[in-house]
């Protein structure tokens, strides 16, 4: 009989798990190569880095709440996901100091990284036990979402904005059961999800190519008026993104295999590539690796990206990441009777999303 944690299942291991995050994994270093000289030359490449920008992290955030469920000692969660945070932010810092661009440390304002993610995890983790008791709390967090983009408070400071914005996806995650899964994988009309997903994002792109809206607007880092918007259209469109990203979050763990794969371990040290690919990229872009011939075609960055994530993401690499984060640790910390959380299990850590299986 499987235990309870709070009333609610506690989650068998999945490889369904894993082989969602390994694809979205790669999306996001996909993304984020792109980014940095791609979209700039091919109106193809723009329009999947547009698509993929809507819904990849929405996806990721529903995970790490779902793999949320088993409650947390709070130095535990510092250890796992703020200390993390900060190492990465040093190692964005000093790309930028690598490449001679002085950069103030701004900790509390991580824009121009990746590491906003982290910082929102923690909130996240930090809370959840007690905003996952509200009743109604999926559609109050999005009304919230939907207000947050009219105020110019809602900013890159604290990463607030986001924070505000993709807290209805963690929290789904977070209610969503195994059970659900179960039942959405038996569901005979389950390929029509993924058709109607398909339009959502056709439509959505085309809607936006022709208004030649930013996508900014699917960032979340500011309001809608600075993202380019009115605040009436900017209401519509963010509704819109929940509605895509819930849909295709669903069809993910509809479709996705079950079985194990060879890619496997990589779901599993998803830390270690999110905490080191873009420093890596940044590097790259900065020596001019990235404007080669052979690197504009269309399929080079695909192959780029599946390097990065079979290296970051081997045993070795994630090993070396434990090893840097529990050092760190030790040093900070007592290990003694009073922080046992801490350094329980010394199992690998790895929350992006975390692997926190019952």
């Amino acid at each position: 009989m499987k235990r309870q944690f709070h009333g609610r299942e506690e989650l068998p291991y999945s490889y369904l798990v894993d082989n969602i995050k390994t694809v979205l994994i790669f999306l996001v270093v996909y993304n984020h190569m792109i980014a940095l000289q791609q979209v700039r030359i091919s109106p193809v490449i723009r329009s999947i880095w547009y698509i993929i920008t809507i819904f990849h992290m929405p996806a990721f955030v529903f995970v790490s709440g779902y793999l949320s469920k088993h409650p947390q000692h709070p130095l535990k969660v510092v250890r796992n996901i703020l200390i993390p945070y900060i190492f990465g932010y040093t190692i964005h810092w000093c790309a930028y100091l690598w490449n001679g661009q002085k950069i103030d440390y701004e900790l509390l304002r991580p824009t121009g990284t990746a590491m906003w993610y982290l910082l929102a995890l923690f909130v996240y983790r930090l809370t959840i036990e007690a905003m996952g008791k509200i009743r109604f709390i999926i559609p109050l967090s999005i009304l919230l979402a939907l207000w947050a983009g009219t105020r110019p408070e809602f900013s890159t400071y604290l990463s607030v904005s986001r924070i505000v914005v993709f807290f209805p996806f963690f929290v789904a995650g977070y209610l969503w059961q195994y059970s659900s899964t179960q039942k959405i994988r038996k569901f005979k009309g389950k390929w029509f999800l993924l058709l109607f997903c398909v339009a959502l994002l056709c439509s959505l792109w085309l809607y936006m190519s022709n208004n030649d809206l930013p996508v900014d607007l699917f960032r979340e880092n500011h309001s809608y008026q600075i993202s380019g918007v009115t605040n009436l259209e900017g209401i519509v469109l963010r509704s819109i993104m929940y509605i895509v990203s819930y849909t295709l979050i669903i069809t993910f763990f509809a479709l996705f295999p079950e079985g194990k794969l060879f890619t496997g371990f990589i779901g599993k040290n998803t830390m270690s590539i999110f905490i080191f690919h873009y420093p890596i990229l940044m590097v790259l872009n900065w020596l001019d690796l990235l404007k080669l011939p052979i690197m504009l075609n269309w399929w080079a960055p695909l192959v780029l990206s599946l390097v990065f994530i079979l290296v970051l993401g081997s045993p070795p690499v994630n090993w070396l990441y434990n090893g840097i984060i529990y050092l760190i640790s030790l040093i900070l910390f007592k290990k003694n009777s009073g922080n046992k959380a801490v350094f329980a299990g010394e199992e690998a850590i790895d929350d992006l999303p975390e692997s926190d299986y019952a």
